[in-house]
């Protein structure tokens, strides 16, 4: 279970998984639920967020994290611009628990900001990242606290304590049922040299996380959001979740490869700040 409160704007970001198809080629695939997971306390992860995107084909969901009264982080594929998103018929829930309850708030998107950079390609997800903006500002509360993002220095390892949660699907096409209580689930980190050996995509903007042994995992429906790590006691967001294995979710051997926010200060920093001294000056 996850304890203590994130503290300030610069502590937490991504998660990314890959997927590997029968041939022995890795393909993206979205990750949207937690497999071995058990139900959050309510209040434990107040920076978790919801989303609810519409694009041209079609409404679904995401998760992301808050980072400002007016910000979200998720994974870019959640809003892959080629896929025309509508940020007037998106949305955003914060202060969320169990999806069947309501939320503290609901507020719609009015823009949306993804890596220039992003591409996706058959062998990764490059620059999964992206950032949406309310409409309207959000007030913190016990149930909705910004996300801290990491400090420049730090690193995360297999002793690192790191958790995901989500809405997502608790196992290869089986939803989440009854109030849809939101999922937590410990995981380690995996090596960097064993993640490029799983992964022959994998670069340095990439993490992975998860047990090889298999059956724990994040899976359809938590791409976006947050993986976090203890940092000098308080958790910060190392990674978002993104791609995973195409056999499904939990695949003995294959941990699930996460953006690393880490290496993208600059592009969240950049971005909030233009937008806000572009408002000064209008």
């Amino acid at each position: 279970m996850l304890t203590g409160k994130a503290m300030g704007f610069w502590g937490l970001l991504s998660v990314v998984l890959l997927v590997q198809d029968a041939a022995g080629s890795v393909v993206p695939q979205a990750r949207s639920s937690i497999v071995g997971g058990k139900d959050a306390p309510e209040g434990s992860w107040p920076w978790i967020a919801y989303l609810i995107i519409t694009e041209d084909k079609g409404t679904f969901s995401c998760g992301g994290s808050i980072l400002t009264e007016e910000w979200v982080l998720t994974a870019a594929h959640c809003v892959d611009p080629n896929n025309n998103p509508i940020p007037d018929l998106s949305y955003v829930r914060l202060g969320i628990h169990s999806l069947n309850k309501p939320s503290v708030f609901r507020r719609p998107i009015s823009r949306i900001v993804s890596h220039p950079q992003y591409k996706k390609q058959r062998s990764e997800l490059l620059h999964d990242i992206a950032l949406v903006k309310l409409s309207i500002k959000v007030s913190f509360s016990s149930l909705v606290e910004p996300m801290s993002l990491p400090k420049p220095s730090d690193a995360f390892g297999p002793k690192s304590e790191c958790w995901i949660a989500g809405w997502g699907n608790v196992g290869n096409d089986v939803e989440l049922s009854g109030n849809r209580t939101l999922q937590e689930l410990r995981l380690p980190i995996v090596k960097r040299r064993t993640c490029k050996e799983k992964f022959p995509g994998f670069t340095d903007n990439m993490m992975c996380a998860g047990s090889l042994d298999g059956g724990k995992d994040s899976c359809q429906g938590d791409s976006g959001g947050p993986l976090v790590c203890r940092s000098s006691g308080e958790f910060v967001q190392a990674g978002i979740v993104s791609f995973g294995h195409s056999k499904g979710c939990g695949v003995e051997g294959f941990p699930g490869v996460y953006t690393r926010v880490v290496r993208y200060l600059d592009f969240i920093q950049e971005t909030i700040t233009s937008d806000t001294q572009a408002s000064a000056e209008a």
